[in-house]
């Protein structure tokens, strides 16, 4: 039991400084509360949007996302959507 009690000490040590990243938002907004740039979701929606299809995947890439989406038509498409 002692055991148990040490390891989930040791977990909640660990994981409380990526606790308060995301409270403060991990720096990903100016003053203001304005964004620098584009979420992946909303990277998804607008690739959405443009297509008409279903996201299938968001990564990051070159300043921007690579959005994998299924058309309408059935086909898989890339779509690069700007970061900014």
């Amino acid at each position: 039991m002692q055991l148990k009690r040490l390891l989930l000490a040791c977990f909640l040590l660990l994981a409380a400084p990526a606790w308060a990243d995301r409270g403060r938002g991990g720096g990903d907004t100016q003053q203001g509360g304005q964004s620098r740039g584009l979420t992946p979701a909303q990277a998804g929606e607008t690739a959405r949007r443009q297509t008409g299809g279903r996201v299938l995947a968001v990564t990051a890439s070159d300043g921007g996302y690579r959005v994998k989406v299924l058309t309408p038509e059935g086909e898989v498409r890339y779509v690069f959507v700007p970061g900014r």
